[in-house]
């Protein structure tokens, strides 16, 4: 059975019609369970402690739900749902998937902090390999969701959250490659990979529901380091997120790789020379 999930959004005037999201109910494997935003709104935000006490009721209402398919106000009239919306297919903890990438966050910590700069040192790494064989004039950097996310929004659509851009994209005139770039020898290279298919599935399930005109391809291209069960470990992962895995230190995979950036940028108007072999 597909999981699914309504977004619960708090209406503390109801008569400005203002609504934030505060958390979701999320259906999955014959049980529903309430998730609270990891940020939720200050009495500040709501209008006061009152309606910040209202709004911890409404949840607290919310979570003894046995059922998506409630009337929205039905528990509370303060506190509406969405449409239910699917999770992508392959995400193994959809609990998990909402709270993470449609709920609002809160901001970066220490911890955020290190994984920024290791997505970074990422990004960078992957950007010298397309730099060394000769194909950065056709490779841009961070392929961001923002004006997708924004045409859904004002559609009035519940979306799934982004949280980080994609790291290397090359944009063709029928054809997005979306691409990201895994270090095999990185000592959390299981967090990184696991972190990478729910941000690819996330960016998948809104493409779906932006209809684009390109084509997308996400593919992971892994920098072995000489780790070659990195490759391994990255398709058992990414099974399902990425449409191409591919082990770079490998020739034979390679080649066909920067052949097919070369050949995707300059139908977008990019006319740079041919990867060295």
């Amino acid at each position: 059975m597909t999981a699914r999930f309504r977004l619960v959004q708090y209406m503390p005037d109801p008569f400005a019609g203002t609504k934030v999201t505060v958390g979701a109910l999320v259906e999955s494997n014959g049980r529903v369970e309430l998730v609270r935003a990891p940020l939720l709104p200050g009495p500040h935000c709501v209008g006061g402690r009152s309606a910040w006490v209202t709004m911890q009721l409404a949840l607290d209402a919310l979570s003894t739900c046995s059922a998506l398919d409630v009337r929205s106000g039905e528990v509370s009239a303060l506190a509406g749902l969405t449409e239910p919306r699917p999770v992508p297919e392959n995400v193994e903890n959809p609990v998990a998937w909402v709270e993470s990438f449609v709920l609002p966050q809160r901001g970066a910590g220490d911890q955020d902090n290190k994984e920024t700069a290791n997505r970074q040192r990422r990004e960078a790494l992957g950007f010298r390999f397309f730099s060394q064989w000769h194909v950065d004039q056709f490779v841009r950097r961070k392929f961001s969701a923002e004006a997708i996310s924004a045409r859904l929004v004002a559609g009035g659509r519940g979306l799934p959250q982004v949280k980080h851009p994609i790291s290397h994209y090359v944009a063709g005139t029928s054809e997005l490659l979306l691409m990201e770039p895994i270090i095999g020898t990185r000592a959390k290279l299981t967090d990184d990979l696991k972190g990478l298919s729910e941000s690819f599935l996330a960016y998948r399930s809104l493409f779906e529901m932006a209809s684009m005109a390109r084509q997308a391809t996400f593919i992971v291209y892994v920098l072995t380091g000489g780790y070659a069960g990195a490759v391994a470990e990255a398709h058992e992962v990414l099974k399902g997120a990425a449409h191409q895995i591919i082990n770079v230190d490998d020739p034979a995979q390679r080649m066909p790789f920067l052949q097919r950036i070369t050949a995707v940028g300059r139908t977008g108007g990019n006319q740079g020379s041919l990867p060295l072999h």
